[in-house]
């Protein structure tokens, strides 16, 4: 039975990450965003001699020697001062996002939009956000959250409350906060290299990115899922953590399950690699059970105070025979691309009753499945999965409705930079380019990580099944875009770090070797169970 934790269970994992995640980078090459005609001239003209240097610079003999005397020397210099560095570029950054910010802040549609005119209605008007959670519960969470910053912001200013700019400079403040707790659990977990290669993986991903205007679960889940990964790498590396740690761990999971049910599915990673090495080797101390169960109480204790809140406060009135039942999103999940469906919406909205909707979205599932059967089932689940996860972009312009700002453009600048953020604009598919460029990067790096191995099932393993899952999950459930993707994302950039952290010897026949049994990085070896 020991066999199956630590041979059978690697080996399955690992065959099946390779399995996604080749297909998802099949995917990544076929995106739409890497279409040369959809650029701008003079992007593409930069783009050119860019791609001309790099050719110049790996075949030239004089190059060589530049690159040698001169590059070798700035990398140097950047490796010692890296910290230093680091920190410059994120005070920078963040700077230049507020910067961006204020000129192309505009309304966004869609839930963000009903959320944000709901809590800007009240208390005047209780009813556009009731209608709106009665017939959409799992936003619940969030609209609390946002009301309540809402009525902070208004402390100092009356406008800042319902102010777009307001909400989508908290934006940038909760994904920022993502990134520093996410370089501190890399760090924890791995190692300072796999850190700073983590940090700039997802800063150069999504810190100038469209999402910087979007305030919604997608990147809130970010400082979230970073804060788990956080608790959870000092339960790990950290004798007597303390019982304190254990209880964030359950509260945080609380959170990111009520923001976003589909996030938990690192707990539930966790939880099977913990249930098969109970089963297999009866190898799990009564301080893992004990420790287990404590997270599980607060989890369900953050869960249930926010249910019992709910029906107590006065500030929405829900209907539940209005809330749409978790088969509706399955059925969408089932037609079309995938995503959303308009149709499937309307139809489930107008029955009036919680049983007859759970009733016709019952029925509507199995007939879809009837009428794909298996090989057509089968070949829609493959479209579906690069639908899935093929953008770098995340989905930006696929849901919500163009951007209208509320003040015209002050200079040509600021008209470019519209024109470059917006999803309707001429030159939004220039950015759109750079982030799948960097989007294939990430998943590259994932793939090396294939030869990284947990042998005996550590945290690699963990972030894999993670990742599986995910991937299930948006395969199951509605999906149809890789705007999805983001609350999973502090998993893609730690595992894809892990990659590129051992490209030098991955690329070698002996390092391939050394890959799968060095004990000398601490990413490749096992998780010490006994204190899981």
């Amino acid at each position: 039975m020991n066999f199956i934790y630590k041979k059978w269970l690697p080996s399955a994992i690992n065959g099946l990450f390779l399995f996604f995640i080749s297909i998802t980078l099949i995917g990544a090459f076929r995106s739409d965003n890497l279409k040369i005609s959809t650029l701008t001239n003079h992007f593409f003209l930069i783009l050119l001699i860019a791609i001309l240097a790099i050719v110049v610079l790996l075949f030239s003999k004089h190059a060589k020697k530049w690159i040698d005397k001169y590059l070798f020397g700035v990398k140097k210099i950047f490796l010692e001062n890296i910290g230093l560095i680091t920190g410059i570029y994120f005070i920078f950054g963040f700077c230049l996002q507020v910067f961006i910010l204020t000129n192309i802040s505009a309304p966004i549609g869609w839930d963000v939009s009903a959320i944000f005119n709901g809590v800007s209605a009240l208390p005047e008007n209780k009813e556009v956000i009731s209608n709106y959670l009665s017939i959409n519960p799992n936003n619940s969470f969030f609209f609390f959250l946002m009301y309540g910053i809402s009525k902070v912001m208004n402390l100092f200013n009356h406008t800042w409350g319902s102010s777009w700019f307001v909400w989508q400079l908290w934006n940038i403040i909760f994904m920022d906060i993502g990134f520093v707790i996410l370089f501190k659990a890399a760090k924890y977990l791995f190692n300072k290299k796999v850190a700073y290669l983590t940090f700039y993986l997802a800063s150069f991903s999504l810190m100038f990115s469209p999402w910087i205007l979007v305030p919604y679960t997608d990147v809130i889940m970010i400082p979230v899922i970073s804060a788990v990964l956080l608790l959870y790498a000092k339960q790990i590396e950290i004798k007597n953590s303390g019982v304190w740690n254990l209880i964030f761990i359950g509260i945080l999971l609380g959170i990111c399950y009520l923001l976003k049910p589909s996030s938990i599915v690192f707990l539930i990673a966790w939880t099977i690699i913990m249930g098969i090495k109970l089963l297999t080797t009866g190898k799990l101390y009564k301080k893992n059970v004990l420790s287990f169960f404590v997270a599980m109480f607060f989890f369900i204790i953050t869960v249930g105070c926010f249910s019992i809140f709910q029906k107590q406060q006065t500030i929405v009135n829900y209907d539940a025979e209005m809330q749409k039942p978790w088969t509706h999103f399955v059925m969408m999940g089932l037609t079309g691309s995938g995503g959303y469906s308009e149709k499937d919406t309307r139809k489930v909205n107008s029955l009036p009753t919680l049983e007859k909707k759970k009733k016709y979205t019952t029925e509507t599932i199995k007939k879809r499945l009837e009428d794909y059967g298996m090989v057509g089932y089968t070949k829609f689940l493959l479209v579906k999965h690069f639908n899935n996860t093929d953008r770098g972009d995340f989905g930006w312009g696929r849901d919500g409705t163009p951007q209208n700002p509320t003040k015209p453009s002050k200079s040509e600048f600021q008209t470019k930079l519209r024109d470059t953020y917006y999803q309707q604009g001429k030159r939004t598919n220039n950015l759109r380019f750079v982030m799948q460029i960097l989007w294939i990067v990430v998943l590259l790096g994932m793939l090396l990580s294939f030869f990284v191995k947990d042998i005996q099932g550590g945290t690699l393993l963990i972030i894999k099944l993670t990742i599986i899952g995910a991937f299930l999950y948006l395969l199951l459930f509605e999906g149809g875009r890789s705007r999805y993707l983001i609350q999973y994302l502090p998993f893609f950039y730690l595992l894809s770090a892990n990659g590129l952290a051992r490209i030098n010897d991955i690329v070698s026949i002996n390092g391939i070797k050394k890959s799968f049994t060095s004990t000398d990085y601490r990413g490749s070896l096992p998780i010490r169970t006994d204190e899981l």
